[in-house]
């Protein structure tokens, strides 16, 4: 990981490498790599300190400050954590409906509606961006890629679980906080996120999620992805309850570019290969 502010003579050409961005309340992930260079990745994370004004001011400072985030880049994907969003089904085609949906789940939410998809053939995501966040993103970055933190999740889920019967769940763990992805058969079954404070709280919420699909304790996988400190703390726990929890597969696709691409948000250094 490179530290420092992030100039533009960091990188030539910047027009074969991708720039991916994941804005979370506090904080802001940052890599870029080489599609043409192995070992080229960039991984930064930097606070996001609104406490003293706007979040949207905050992250301009974050990102003028780093010129190297303005470049040309080929390609920027940014992936949005909220808590903003709802699954629907897949026929919700009109955008009026989904607004609606949105609205009917978040009635304070007053900003623009991004719908994505999940790589399954029953649900969509439908999730909700603050206006001036959305216009400083696309006046930023006049190619920039929005989603919601879920969605790369279940479409590389998507992308491994394939057409199989059984029920499989994956699970990207953060410090605070974790994603439940539950497929079948091409299906979603259940995509959420759920905050905690003690690793004890998120191996509940990963066994009540279970309990609640009707996974089988000894038969259907729990995939575990994401924070490797946390990681190490629940999966000891999860073995005395569930037979097979296997570590995340991680796509050779992305590490070939930099070590650092394995200390990155999982949700983030996935989204390039399942747009």
């Amino acid at each position: 990981m490179i530290n420092g502010t992030l100039d533009r003579d960091l990188i030539t050409n910047p027009e074969m490498w991708n720039l991916l961005l994941r804005l979370s309340p506090t904080e802001m992930h940052l890599v870029a790599y080489s599609i043409v260079e192995d070992n080229s990745l960039i991984y930064r994370r930097f606070p996001i300190d609104s406490n003293s004004g706007s979040y949207l001011r905050a992250l301009e400072e974050v990102i003028y400050d780093n010129p190297m985030i303005l470049s040309d880049f080929r390609r920027v994907y940014c992936v949005i954590q909220t808590s903003t969003q709802v699954v629907a089904p897949s026929d919700y085609t009109s955008e009026t409906d989904r607004e609606l949906l949105l609205s009917a789940s978040h009635p304070d939410f007053k900003g623009s509606v991004l719908t994505d998809t999940t790589g399954t053939r029953n649900a969509i995501i439908i999730s909700g961006i603050e206006n001036d966040l959305s216009a400083f993103l696309h006046r930023t970055f006049h190619n920039v890629i929005i989603s919601s933190h879920l969605s790369p999740l279940c479409r590389f889920f998507a992308m491994k679980a394939g057409k199989s019967n059984s029920m499989k769940m994956l699970v990207n763990l953060r410090d605070t906080s974790l994603d439940v992805i539950i497929m079948q058969g091409g299906n979603l079954m259940l995509a959420n996120t759920f905050s905690f404070s003690n690793p004890m709280d998120a191996v509940y919420y990963i066994l009540a999620c279970r309990n609640r699909i009707g996974l089988d304790p000894h038969n259907d996988e729990l995939i575990l992805a994401g924070d490797t400190t946390v990681r190490e703390k629940v999966l000891p726990v999860l073995r005395t309850y569930l037979a097979r929890v296997i570590p995340a597969i991680f796509p050779p696709q992305m590490f070939k570019f930099g070590k650092d691409a394995m200390i990155a948000p999982f949700d983030l250094i996935i989204t390039p290969i399942c747009e």
